[in-house]
């Protein structure tokens, strides 16, 4: 989503899903390049192909607590074995594919899923692994909650800024959803599909935030999306951890770039507005 122009770690991804992988699910049908992510999905079927893009001891995990999941006004996207029980093979995976698309300006109903989903997850221990990642979507949350994570990345003049207005919150934390806003589908009579799990062990209201500020920088939303989140207690902290979790997720991810990104311009106001709303 947003600022990801690189993969995490730079390296090459093979975008073609290996022979080994559709002889175990035994695919004979044409392949179906899916939109989104890395461009490195595709649909086969009911199932979606794709590269294994996390430790296989986090994709044991989001299998084990998917599959435990109760669906209330949502459908969820879960992990698929292959007939002779593999989990991963030749390094990519397969998820079940639900019905429906993407559609902009639906960030009311991208928002109410995501909070079904909170609901649903609520009861679920920390991961052993999360507290220990290192990734950049790691760092980038972690920069967004604690001012020492955040140090390095101050010399960003809009980081600089909105640190200058960074408050504590206390608000209980569980497992969320922290990429909410492409990655929800909408069909005309089934429930919401929520794809791709981004764990974050944080306040759902940081999973809504993230949406309102995805909305403003990249799907030229007005200020009227922020009905989203401001009539909860610390709307605006909230949504100035989006927009450092964005920034800094962005730097991370392309710290060579010579120039600022093309979403520089949609950010800037919004960084603005939020600052002075912090007063």
């Amino acid at each position: 989503m947003g600022p990801i122009e690189n993969s995490a770690d730079g390296s090459a991804v093979n975008t073609s899903p290996p022979g080994q992988l559709l002889a175990a699910f035994r695919i004979d049908e044409p392949l179906e390049p899916l939109p989104g992510g890395q461009g490195t999905a595709w649909g086969a079927g009911q199932l979606v192909l794709k590269p294994l893009d996390m430790s296989c001891e986090q994709m044991m995990w989001q299998e084990q607590i998917l599959n435990d999941v109760r669906e209330a006004g949502f459908r969820l996207a879960r992990p698929v074995r292959a007939p002779d029980g593999r989990l991963t093979i030749d390094g990519w995976v397969a998820w079940r594919r639900l019905e429906g698309e993407h559609l902009t300006r639906h960030w009311a109903e991208i928002c109410m899923a995501g909070e079904q989903f909170h609901r649903a997850t609520a009861g679920i221990p920390v991961p052993g692994f999360l507290p220990a990642r290192a990734d950049v979507f790691a760092q980038a949350d972690r920069a967004a909650w604690d001012l020492g994570s955040l140090a390095p990345f101050r010399s960003l003049p809009p980081i600089a800024r909105i640190a200058g207005r960074l408050r504590p919150l206390h608000a209980k934390e569980q497992l969320i959803h922290g990429d909410l806003t492409t990655n929800v589908l909408f069909h005309p009579t089934l429930p919401p599909g929520i794809i791709d799990l981004s764990p974050y062990w944080r306040p759902p209201l940081f999973s809504t935030a993230i949406v309102a500020v995805d909305a403003l920088i990249w799907e030229v939303a007005d200020w009227s999306v922020l009905s989203v989140i401001d009539q909860q207690p610390d709307a605006v902290q909230y949504l100035l951890r989006a927009a450092v979790f964005r920034l800094v997720m962005d730097q991370l991810c392309n710290p060579r770039r010579p120039s600022p990104p093309t979403w520089w311009p949609s950010m800037m106001p919004v960084i603005a507005r939020l600052c002075d709303l912090a007063l």
